[in-house]
């Protein structure tokens, strides 16, 4: 038993570590008040292009700046389609996931199920060796992969930027009220220009993460939606780094669960009452078709519960988000 739970801790922390990079940049983006429904295409594009600067170069760390670079030039197109020529964001958005998937199965063919060496699994410094011999949590969080350390430190990082710094709090100011943040002195483009690229490069990284530090390959898909559920992931945490964590936990868990339980025959032994109508029941609920969709049934479930439960003067949406500025205007 300690085994499957150690084994689900472990395949939790590492699908955790995708929801979290790119959760924490589109909350970045979402902060400085544009929306980007262009994760899912942005993963992907950083995803592939990670796996053929590695297969090139020989290099996982030249794969991964590939990657973020490329997850960067693909939000500035967003960026400039929203903040320049002040398109619709949602529709903005989805054009780059649109986009990011068609260019990658055009492109990712001749990479598919190409075999690379990506971010080996790497104990902390010093102290590594004596903490990964904690009971169940130990191997997962001292014995991972640099992406894996890089998210978590990131939290603390994103947060003390945007409540400690005058730079972030000018990108929250452009996003809760752009107008004000203007007459002030702060420059509305600029800021919301480096938040959407900074977010971009966060996509990017958690495409590369999974190609790289996880799968170790490419296919086509591969991202499977969990670019729609890190925007979900903004909302639930109410636009707050620290809670960011907890969910990117949370749907990583029901992400592991799905992959350890495929394993489990739960079925009631013919002699036990009730088994030929508890059986069906158990084998649907366990089925893995049925099990894969867990993931994204919990991302509704909890994103529902969240704005139902809450007043929407509560839900901490910053007030400019998904309004453009224009200075001739406002």
């Amino acid at each position: 038993m300690a085994g499957f739970v150690a084994g689900v801790f472990d395949a939790t922390v590492t699908a955790s570590t995708v929801l979290l990079l790119a959760g924490m940049g589109e909350l970045i983006s979402e902060r400085a008040g544009v929306l980007n429904l262009g994760v899912e295409g942005i993963m992907l594009i950083g995803a592939l292009t990670g796996v053929i600067a590695t297969a090139i170069t020989g290099n996982y760390w030249i794969g991964f700046l590939v990657a973020v670079l490329c997850g960067m030039t693909m939000s500035l197109i967003h960026a400039f389609l929203c903040i320049t020529l002040k398109s619709d964001q949602a529709v903005s958005g989805i054009m780059i996931t649109l986009l990011g998937t068609g260019l990658t199965t055009y492109f990712g063919n001749d990479w598919a199920s190409t075999r690379i060496s990506g971010f080996p699994q790497r104990t902390v410094p010093v102290v590594g060796d004596y903490l990964v011999e904690i009971p169940i949590a130990g191997p997962a969080l001292f014995r991972s992969t640099a992406t894996d350390y890089m998210a978590l430190a990131l939290v603390p990082i994103v947060y003390l930027f945007l409540y400690r710094t005058n730079l972030g709090l000018e990108l929250i100011s452009v996003g809760e009220d752009p107008e004000t943040a203007d007459t002030m002195g702060v420059d509305v483009f600029k800021m919301r220009y480096l938040a959407v690229v900074v977010g971009g490069a966060f996509a990017g990284a958690a495409g590369a993460h999974l190609s790289l530090g996880v799968i170790q390959l490419w296919s086509a898909e591969m991202v499977a939606g969990r670019g729609w559920i890190a925007v979900a992931l903004v909302i639930f945490a109410q636009w707050r780094p620290e809670r960011i964590l907890v969910g990117a936990y949370l749907f990583g868990l029901f992400d592991a669960l799905q992959l350890y339980t495929q394993g489990i025959d739960a079925t009631l032994s013919s002699g036990t009452p009730l088994a030929g109508t508890l059986n069906p029941i158990i084998d649907f609920v366990l089925d893995p078709q049925i099990m894969a969709t867990y993931p994204y049934l919990a991302t509704l479930i909890v994103l529902f519960l969240t704005v139902a439960r809450t007043e929407n003067s509560h839900l901490a949406e910053p007030s400019g988000l998904v309004q453009p500025y224009s200075r001739e205007t406002d």
